[in-house]
Order: C-alpha cells, then sequence, then structure tokens
C-alpha cells in the first residue's frame, strides 16, 4: 500500500511505471559475479571520486565511469570528459561483460539495438543519495538510459518533468535494471536513500549503479 509523504508517493513494490520506464527486476541474476569482477577492474584503473558541483560542494556519491567518454561534475559545471580527472588517463572500456548487461536489459524494450560509448558509475556509502534530476549531457536523446543496482537496496525516485513534479518512490535491489527512454528519457529521477547491509553480495557493502548512455 503506499502513502502520500510530502512531494513523494512511497511504494513496497514498483508501482504502474510510466510510458517508455522499464523496470526489470532480477535481470542480473546469473551475471552478477562476472559483473562484479568487471566492475572491480574498472574501480582499480580509476577509482571513484566525490566530484564537485558548480555550487562548491561535493556529490554525495562517490562517481567515476568506463567508456569513451565519462561524465563528471566541477566548477565548469557538468559534461562529458575524454580522460579521468583522477588518473589524467583515457577511462578504461566498458567491460564486455558490462555491454552483455546492458543488451539484456534492452532486448524486450523498444532499443533492442542501444549501444552505449559511456557508462557512470556511482557509489553509494551510507547517508548518500542523489537528487531529482535529469541526463541531458547526451547528444541523442533519442536513445535510452540504462540503470543496472549492484549492492544494497535503494529507493529509487521517478518523477515527472520538471523538479516540483510529484514522483513516486520505490524500491530496487541487487540485480535489478531500469530502462528510461521515448516518452518517459526526461523524466526526473534520483536515488533518495539506501539501505546499509541488505548487499546480498558479500564483496559490496554499498550500492553500485551502473548507468549506461550514448553521450556521443
Amino acid at each position: 500500500m503506499s502513502h502520500q509523504n510530502g512531494l513523494f508517493d512511497d511504494q513496497i513494490a514498483p508501482p504502474d511505471l510510466p510510458k517508455d520506464v522499464f523496470y526489470l527486476p532480477g535481470m542480473l541474476k546469473g551475471r552478477e559475479i562476472p559483473v562484479l569482477k568487471a566492475l572491480k577492474a574498472v574501480l582499480a584503473a580509476a577509482p571513484p571520486a566525490q566530484a564537485r558541483t558548480r555550487g562548491g560542494g561535493t556529490t554525495s556519491a562517490a562517481m567515476t565511469n568506463c567508456g569513451q567518454v565519462g561524465w563528471w561534475s566541477d566548477a565548469r559545471g557538468y559534461r562529458y570528459l575524454g580522460k579521468c580527472p583522477g588518473t589524467g588517463r583515457a577511462w578504461p572500456p566498458i567491460p564486455g561483460d558490462f555491454m552483455d548487461a546492458a543488451h539484456a536489459a534492452t532486448s524486450s524494450t523498444p532499443w533492442p539495438a542501444f549501444v552505449p560509448d559511456a557508462c557512470l558509475i556511482n557509489y553509494y556509502g551510507p547517508g548518500a543519495k542523489m537528487g531529482l534530476h535529469q541526463d541531458r549531457d547526451e547528444k541523442d536523446l533519442a536513445q535510452p538510459i540504462v540503470t543496472i543496482c549492484l549492492g544494497d537496496n535503494a529507493d529509487f525516485m521517478i518523477g515527472g518533468f520538471t523538479r516540483t513534479d510529484r514522483a513516486t518512490a520505490f524500491v530496487v535491489s541487487s540485480g535489478d535494471a531500469l530502462v528510461m527512454g521515448g516518452e518517459s528519457r526526461m523524466r526526473f529521477h534520483g536515488i533518495r536513500k539506501i539501505y546499509p547491509g541488505t548487499s546480498p553480495l558479500s564483496d559490496i557493502a554499498g550500492r553500485y549503479s551502473l548507468t549506461f548512455r550514448k553521450a556521443l
């Protein structure tokens, strides 16, 4: 049962989602270990860091990337970069196991041929969250956003087309995937909270989200 809470409708189970938003619970079942192994290799090559915001603060979640370009934030604003700010080297390539997972997530959606060129990796430790936002720095907004979850459960928020539109929050778990595209590509979305200690993967404390995009 849901109840109203300010600007949010809380859901234990996923709500009826808007058109062109696809929630795929347990999509990674059977693929978690190779994806986790690939994730560890990316993190070793490009360690996550809390990025600077335009306002001078830092992001709540730590972030890194893999792919041709990586999304970053600093005093100059939000944009894609060809090199990791922490190492000065090109971002590591998107691992094959990541690409397989992204293809599996979109195979039954209107975008079965989706080929990402960037994967933003956000790490949420205890107390970390991400406010409602749009993904709008990509050149081809006809391509979807694909998010795959690993680790702790989290409240995923999905709202409307302005930041003040009512948003619905529902729990996503390790191995779940979400795809947003088409009419819902520019919906505001975010992470309200994580639930520490709920990760089914012994190698992960906290939550990683792998967000695949066609950036270029």
